[in-house]
């Protein structure tokens, strides 16, 4: 009997599962997005326990908050937008209505103040009465874990130190750290058990100065100790003890030191030439990098000058080009002149005076300035030197020629020439001082930096074989100096050690026990991120709620200040509401105050709530006690909502864009059914001349992307608005014309559809007497509704999709379609309001899902039944 094989389906499994997840991760992505209140739309963290269904009633109840209430007070008190026709009595009731929800927020934010604060000691209470114990127990725990650590790694060095020959004493310093820490958990307990304030800040901070490693006291007295004296003198008698223990860390501090060194005078016995090649090639490099980092800075320093000058040399470069054809015109003229029998003659004075001394000066200052600039790569490209080249021969031929040029320059031949080289001169004299100073520096500096650059290329080369040196060195024994760093490192271990062997009893021993394993004193432990959260909680748990009393201070101080202001607005309301009727627009102060207060106020107490509810949302991640962890999500709750009630939004029509989609996509899509049904049956049952034509150029038509037509369809709409007042642009009307261009693709479904339909069954009835429009209407169109669906719903999708057509037509935000509107919630690379953009995103999707549902046991069909005949 032949066995059965089982079939291996493995691969089929694993590639079906990734097409799933990749199919699915875009929903989800957007569901978990939508619900989430941080707005954090890329968190490592695909689900986040800060939810909110907040961003859908934002977009579909968009109830006014305080912000936006004050805004519509404002808005109602000057007639503006909604409120331009409103009568006085009628403004009177809406600002009623106004101030009494403003009132019910002003008594829920007290209400959600009392609650919080109830919330909070309930926690603090919980905490101090069921889970402290059980805290401490886990905190000790880590505490032990890291102990146990320690003595391993302590161990392990011990014996790579005995291998390699190196003798590490460490008696006297266990000694000593053994007698520090029993030192400062007497004092910390005398402290304990002492009549001083615990609350004092200055109590506070002579604690965790005490617990923190190393120990400093020179601040704490100068700071502390002097104030704190003052205040509570029994303070005085810790002074002596707290020193004492000062000095004795000084003392640890020592002997770390005597040991490292026992330790380095040894690793240079046995290790001495590798260490010392290491150090010396480390010494040079540190050197070189040194000297690279000033002349980089040297030469960034000429750069910029040499910039600054190029740009004063472009101004006269300007002024020189201005000049240049005028003066080679008349350098061609004279210098074509017989000047071998001229007798010449000096001028004198006046503007032919000062023209001869430019052109001797002229002629000593061109020929210094092009030799500075003439090897310079940039001038050259530029024809800054092929300028300069000019100048100084036409300046050359002046100054050798002038006095015979001169006595001649009355002749009719040469005078415009002359005047002409004679305006340019004076002209170009106002700024030719600047020139030769200019150039000389730029080239100057130019040869400096060529010198930095061949030092810089010295140094680099020198650099990297110093580095490829010292890698191959430190890479041949490698193993050596890693494992003499980790001896030299031991006492920093021990320190570590002996810190993790003492019980942690309180908050201040916790929170610095964290703060000092997290430290890097001993750089080859480096714990997780999370390890020490516990031991920070409860001090965080403080500063939440100090936080929280914080932003309650400053908030409650906002409200009375607008309560006080809506209460003379109120007494005044119809005197103010009778001075902005009729269009006159007078600020009223006591809305201006407020606006003013909440602009400037508000940001803080936000700052510090919202800083309080980020504390207990990230405290319960990392509460394994299910009580305090439903304290701590229903405080951050309530602080949510309570700035949910007093965070300015930016409101947006989403339900009217949603609308706007569905009346545009429903229309075009029963107007499309309606045109292309009709218009497709006369091509798949009646034959008549062009019909074959007719659909090749339906399909012809089908091929050009609509994208192309904008132009003339942006033209249409404007024409037809000016002149017709209907279909014109930022009109739904003008949008659904727009759209009924693209029927040519339907109108191939339902012809192909059509043919599918044997003409017997319309024979018949023409037999029995129906016309062509009855056999059409009773019979061809109800076996058309699987078609009919297809084309109803695909034609529904596309347009309530649809982008680009919709933002040309549509100006104004009330006439946005879904896709549009959807846009707004982006305003920039890191301003995108991802909550509200996927809550709409999804939203967006229920009419088609319902299109969908309601015509889906026609879908199928009517996609297969038009694609093949028979």
């Amino acid at each position: 009997m032949a066995m059965i094989e089982k079939k291996n389906y493995t691969l089929r499994h694993i590639i079906l599962i990734i097409c799933i997840v990749v199919i699915l991760f875009p929903l989800v992505w957007l569901i978990s997005t939508s619900i989430r209140r941080d707005n954090a739309a890329f968190s490592p963290k695909l689900f986040s326990n800060r939810l909110t269904v907040n961003n859908y009633k934002d977009l579909i109840l968009q109830t006014p908050n305080v912000p936006e209430l004050i805004n519509e007070l404002n808005s109602l008190s000057s007639y503006i937008g909604e409120y331009s026709g409103l009568s006085t009595s009628e403004a009177q009731n809406k600002a009623t209505k106004f101030l009494t929800s403003l009132e019910e927020y002003f008594a829920e934010t007290q209400n959600n103040f009392e609650d919080l604060e109830n919330s909070y000691d309930e926690i603090f209470t919980i905490y101090e009465t069921q889970y402290k114990d059980q805290f401490y127990n886990d905190i000790n725990k880590i505490r032990n874990e890291d102990y146990q650590t320690f003595q391993e790694e302590l161990t392990t060095i011990l014996s790579l130190s005995q291998s390699m020959g190196i003798n590490v004493d460490t008696t006297q310093l266990q000694t000593l750290l053994g007698e520090y820490f029993t030192q400062r958990k007497e004092i910390i307990t005398n402290l304990e058990n002492s009549s001083l304030n615990k609350d004092s800040e200055y109590y506070i901070e002579t604690v965790n100065t005490i617990l923190q490693i190393p120990l400093k006291t020179s601040a704490w007295k100068v700071r502390t100790y002097r104030r704190w004296v003052k205040e509570e003198p029994e303070a005085g008698r810790f002074e002596e003890s707290i020193l004492s223990l000062s000095e004795r860390w000084d003392s640890i501090e020592t002997e770390i030191e005597n040991i490292q060194n026992s330790i380095q005078i040894q690793s240079n016995e046995l290790y001495g030439e590798s260490i010392s090649q290491v150090s010396q090639l480390e010494a040079e490099l540190n050197d070189i990098n040194s000297q690279i980092s000033q002349i980089t800075s040297q030469q960034a320093l000429l750069e910029g000058q040499n910039s600054e000058i190029y740009n004063s040399l472009s101004a006269l470069f300007d002024i020189f080009i201005v000049e240049k054809e005028r003066l080679y015109a008349a350098y061609n003229i004279l210098s074509g002149q017989d000047l071998t029998n001229v007798e010449g003659k000096t001028p004198l004075f006046g503007e032919d005076k000062s023209f001869y001394d430019n052109v001797q000066k002229f002629s000593q200052i061109l020929p210094l300035a092009l030799e500075d600039l003439n090897s310079i790569e940039m001038f050259i490209e530029n024809g800054f030197v092929e300028t300069l080249e000019l100048f100084t021969e036409v300046y050359q031929f002046l100054n050798d020629n002038f006095t015979k040029i001169y006595a001649i320059k009355d002749s009719t031949s040469i005078l415009p020439s002359y005047q002409a080289a004679k305006s340019s001169t004076l002209k170009l004299s106002e700024n030719i001082d600047e020139l030769l100073p200019l150039t000389s520096q730029y080239s100057s500096n130019t040869q400096q930096l060529a010198q930095y650059s061949a030092q810089l290329n010295t140094l680099r080369e020198q650099k990297n074989e110093i580095q490829n040196t010292l890698t191959q060195i430190k890479q041949e024994n490698e193993e050596i100096l890693s494992n003499l760093e980790k001896i030299q490192n031991l006492p920093f271990l021990l320190v570590y050690m002996e810190s993790a062997n003492q019980e942690i009893t309180n908050n201040f021993e916790s929170v610095n026990y964290a703060s000092f394993m997290s430290s890097n004193y001993y750089p080859y432990f480096t714990p997780d991120r999370d390890r020490y959260v516990l031991m920070n909680w409860y001090n965080n748990l403080l500063e939440s709620k100090q936080r929280f009393d914080q932003g309650r201070e400053k908030l409650t101080v906002i409200q009375n200040q607008m309560e006080e202001n809506l209460n003379i607005f109120n007494t005044n309301l119809s005197e103010y509401l009778t001075l902005n009727q009729g269009g006159n627009v007078t600020t009223i102060e006591p809305l201006s105050e407020i606006e003013t207060l909440y602009n400037t106020q508000y940001g803080k107490a936000s700052a510090d709530i919202a800083r309080a509810s980020r504390i207990v949302s990230d405290l319960s991640n990392y509460t394994d006690y299910s009580e305090l962890k439903s304290k701590l999500r229903s405080i951050d709750k309530d602080l949510y909502l309570l700035q949910e009630d007093w965070s300015a939004k930016v409101r947006k029509p989403f339900m009217r864009w949603l609308l706007n989609s569905i009346i545009v996509a429903g229309i075009t899509s029963v107007l499309t059914v309606l045109i292309t049904s009709v218009a497709a049956y006369p091509f798949s049952r009646m034959r008549f001349v062009g019909r074959k034509q007719g659909l090749f150029f339906l399909m012809i038509i089908q091929m050009f992307p609509g994208v192309m037509f904008m132009i003339a369809i942006y033209g249409i709409l404007k024409f037809m608005g000016d002149y017709f007042g209907v279909f014109g642009l930022d009109s739904l009307d003008g949008l659904i014309f727009a759209y009924m261009g693209g029927i040519a693709y339907n109108m191939w479904l339902f012809k192909g559809y059509y043919d599918t339909i044997p003409d017997s069954l319309e024979e018949s009835a023409m037999i029995d007497g129906a016309t062509r429009f009855q056999t059409f209407w009773r019979i061809v169109l109800p076996l058309s509704l699987p078609i009919i669906a297809v084309v109803m719903i695909l034609t529904f999708m596309n347009i309530f999709n649809e982008f680009v057509m919709a933002r040309i037509v549509l100006q104004s935000e009330a006439n946005y379609t879904y896709a549009v509107g959807l846009q707004t919630f982006s305003t920039g690379p890191y301003e995108t309001e991802w909550g509200l953009f996927t809550a709409a995103s999804l939203l967006g999707a229920v009419p088609m899902i319902i299109l969908f549902l309601s015509l889906q046991k026609w879908i199928i069909g009517g996609l297969t039944q038009g694609s093949v005949k028979g």
